[in-house]
């Protein structure tokens, strides 16, 4: 399989957005644990990535959220119904961890559920979103990821606002601000309701490291691009870069077209293992200029053709200075022959 990508500049007239008020006026950068590590975290790893994301010059160029994801808790609440963590692998608790990213001039991210348990069968927050949003609080968390497993069959909308009111409640009259992504799976529309109700909303299902996943992904957006901007962003699921087994032409491909996006740049690597290129890469300053461009606007697609073997894709999108990027993709589907 070929593929490239060529990225050009063409004057372009300023566009504008409207804001949903919540002050986040670029896609958050970061790093979350599931990609590489699934259940198996702990805090030693997530302070060796904190220390990495300082250290490795990450957070140089933009990234800042350092988030766990499930599997942090305890298997049940308190006697007073709060959650709890892990004691087996967060011996200093989640504030401490807290305090400690927070002293690396980093942000904080935890992970919870819409529903009665996560997807990996720890408790959720649906029906506990006031006493949660309260503990996150107390915590110094900074990025909520809420989840959509277990949930009861209830609507999303009802379960999803219901969160995003507690946060603004138990943070009414602080300094604290949390960043809400909605990680529903795009099921519900929520590009149509989650402006009003968080700060970003899965546009997609689970990414993996398959090449057939990102064109997937990619080819889901189309229609869906007109939705996100200041305030609020589409979320096609984290970055898979970062891994071996993903040629470095995809990986350039994939995070390219996430930049592109205006999607949250979220990696999922093991910062230990990734190699010279996949690091430039994720440091590449000129694409992450596209992402965090104040407009925040996504590309989309204009043009596109499809022959038996090879289809061609035209997207553009305006930046703040009066230029768009214009991406032009070009692909050989024999996907099988890397």
């Amino acid at each position: 399989m070929i593929s490239w990508i060529l990225i050009l500049i063409i004057t372009f007239t300023r566009f504008t957005t409207c804001k949903n008020g919540y002050g986040f006026k670029s896609p958050p950068m970061g790093w979350n644990p599931y990609n590489a590590f699934t259940f198996a975290f702990n805090e030693t790893i997530i302070k060796n990535q904190a220390d990495i994301i300082v250290t490795g010059g990450y957070l140089k160029v933009g990234y800042r959220y350092i988030n766990l994801d499930d599997s942090w808790q305890a298997p049940n609440r308190t006697a007073d119904g709060t959650l709890s963590y892990n004691t087996d692998k967060f011996p200093s608790g989640i504030k401490a961890l807290s305090e400690y990213i927070h002293g690396k001039g980093l942000l904080f991210g935890i992970y919870s559920d819409a529903g009665t348990e996560t997807c990996g069968g720890l408790p959720g927050s649906l029906d506990h979103e006031e006493i949660d949003a309260k503990t996150f609080v107390e915590w110094g968390v900074d990025y909520l990821k809420y989840d959509n497993c277990y949930n009861k069959n209830r609507p999303e909308q009802e379960r999803y606002q219901k969160m995003g009111k507690a946060l603004k409640d138990a943070t009414k009259g602080t300094d604290k601000t949390i960043f809400y992504s909605i990680c529903e799976w795009g099921q519900s529309n929520p590009w149509l309701w989650g402006p009003d109700v968080g700060n970003s909303w899965r546009t997609s299902v689970d990414i993996n490291g398959f090449w057939t996943s990102i064109l997937s992904i990619i080819d889901s957006q189309v229609r869906l691009t007109q939705y996100g901007g200041p305030g609020g962003w589409n979320d096609p699921d984290m970055l898979a870069v970062g891994f071996d087994v993903i040629p470095p032409i995809e990986q350039i491909t994939h995070y390219a077209f996430w930049a592109a996006m205006k999607a949250p740049l979220i990696l999922g690597c093991d910062l230990n293992k990734v190699n010279d290129a996949s690091k430039a890469l994720i440091l590449n300053k000129d694409i992450i200029s596209v992402n965090q461009d104040p407009l925040g606007l996504s590309i989309c697609q204009v043009y596109y053709k499809t022959y038996n073997e090879t289809s061609f894709d035209i997207w553009t999108g305006p930046l703040i200075d009066g230029y768009v990027a214009s991406l032009y993709q070009k692909l050989y589907t024999l996907l099988t022959n890397y």
